[in-house]
């Protein structure tokens, strides 16, 4: 039910309330004095009766002649109908009358008859009146008696023009109240409500009309208004703000990366100086024999076949490093299994160093992916990275195994090492949380590798058991677009 509907409804009944109970009062007001002018009309007639049976004649057995009574009341003017009773050996008699069946006015009217007889008193009810008195023998006698004015004093018809102009009032001032509470607050409430729904639909370019009334409703409009204003400014300034916190995660998150690949980079500097170190140990000696002269055709081309191979060494080792250096973003599609060799052929000293093996068990079918290779190989040598720390010196294992569905392409890399604690796993990816000693790690590795797989449209799923080792998946996108969001930027 509506607001209008509810409003009208109260307004009609407390109006038919009001006008009902005031017809009820001047109803019943109107009756009283009906039966008042009854009373003192039938107090009149009492009087008029006594007198007229005193002036009739009599026969010969004494008894007044209510005919002649009969007739002066038939041409009486006050009179419209009558009978007379009198009250005999405990019956009552009819002595005269005019229309009135005297067998029904006896029958229907017994009860008031009696009691007029016995108190003598006026019994004034609706248009008739029955009055006691006495005829000029002192017999107790009664009329019952219809006046004129008795038919045109009768309440019905004020009561019904009081009813019909009682409803007319209500009807009136219902229409009235209606529009007078429709104008001044359920169009403005209509209003203020189209106005609410785009605010919350986040239109604010519509201002809801005020009008030029300076009561409650309106200045209600003009504070909504004003509402308005403020929601738009600071939404505006919310999103200003907003934007401004994004730049800053980007900026940051770009830090982040960089000062990852920078400490990758240092730890595996190491194991890059030891890879060149030991040819260029041997080549140091064979030059310096060289130097000597005193070699045979023979040994000389041994120790420049020795120079040559260590020189070829030196230049793959460099060739790995410039292919780690940062470049554009360029996505494109990448042969995951290309990658894994070599990001493994990256750490090889380092896992050799610790009796660590690594197994790359990619199937040679695995679908590419869609992204940027040098990116890629980052976040698989960062977790690469992991593993081997995480197999200690012990002789662990490292395996990397791939496979496809039909949604994407999950690449795992799985160790034997020590694994991890519920409280540790749920932070593993949390920036710089490392379980490492210091100046060992920096808890960059998965933190960067997961926003890696995130800027191409994949994820990280790690699992890991205590003592059992840990298993890193890595989800991308098929190169083939199926289900596949692009790669940010």
């Amino acid at each position: 039910m509506g607001l209008r509907t509810k409003i009208l409804l109260i307004i009609f009944t407390f109006q038919a309330l009001v006008f009902g109970f005031l017809t009820v009062i001047f109803a019943l007001n109107e009756a009283a004095r009906a039966q008042m002018e009854m009373r003192r009309d039938g107090e009149l007639l009492q009087q008029l009766l006594a007198d007229w049976v005193n002036l009739l004649p009599k026969d010969s057995s004494n008894e007044p002649n209510w005919g002649m009574l009969g007739t002066r009341l038939q041409t009486s003017q006050i009179v419209d109908d009558y009978v007379v009773v009198a009250r005999r050996e405990d019956r009552l008699w009819v002595l005269a009358y005019k229309d009135f069946d005297s067998r029904i006015a006896l029958r229907d009217e017994a009860d008031r008859f009696e009691e007029v007889f016995r108190t003598g008193q006026i019994s004034a009810r609706g248009p008739s009146v029955i009055v006691p008195f006495r005829s000029s023998t002192q017999e107790p006698v009664a009329a019952r008696v219809i006046l004129r004015s008795a038919v045109s004093k009768s309440y019905g018809p004020a009561l019904g023009g009081i009813v019909v102009a009682m409803a007319t009032g209500t009807i009136f001032l219902l229409l009235v109240t209606y529009i007078y509470v429709n104008r001044t607050v359920l169009r403005p409430l209509t209003v203020l409500i189209d106005g609410a729904e785009r605010v919350a639909g986040g239109d604010f370019s519509r201002k809801i009309p005020e009008g030029t009334a300076y009561d409650e409703m309106a200045t209600l409009l003009r504070t909504f208004n004003l509402m308005m204003d403020r929601m738009e400014q600071y939404q505006r300034e919310l999103q200003d703000e907003i934007r401004k916190a994004q730049q800053k995660i980007t900026q940051t998150e770009r830090s982040l990366f960089h000062a990852q690949r920078l400490s990758t980079t240092g730890t595996l500097a190491a194991g890059i100086a030891h890879e060149i170190n030991n040819p260029l140990g041997g080549m140091m000696n064979a030059a310096r024999k060289l130097q000597e002269g005193n070699l045979d055709p023979e040994r000389q081309r041994q120790y420049l076949e020795l120079i040559t191979e260590g020189l070829e060494r030196i230049r793959a080792i460099v060739q790995q490093v410039l292919q780690f250096r940062p470049k554009p973003f360029e996505p494109q599609s990448v042969a995951v299994k290309e990658v894994i060799e070599k990001s493994i052929a990256f750490l090889d000293h380092r896992a050799r160093h610790k009796g660590v093996e690594v197994r790359n068990e990619i199937p040679p079918d695995l679908p590419p992916v869609n992204g940027d290779p040098m990116e890629l190989q980052q976040a698989f040598l960062n977790v690469l990275m992991n593993a081997v720390d995480a197999c200690g010196t012990s002789a662990g294992m490292v395996t990397v195994y791939g496979k496809a569905d039909n949604t994407a392409v999950r690449v795992s890399v799985a160790d034997n090492g020590s694994g991890m604690d519920e409280a540790t796993l749920a932070r593993c990816m949390d920036p710089f949380f490392t379980t490492k000693e210091v100046g060992e790690g920096t808890g960059l590795g998965l933190s960067v590798a997961n926003n890696i797989l995130e800027n191409h449209g994949g994820r990280l799923d790690i699992s890991s058991t205590k003592g059992r080792g840990t298993t890193v998946t890595f989800i991308l996108q098929a190169a083939n677009g199926l289900h596949a969001d692009p790669p940010k930027a």
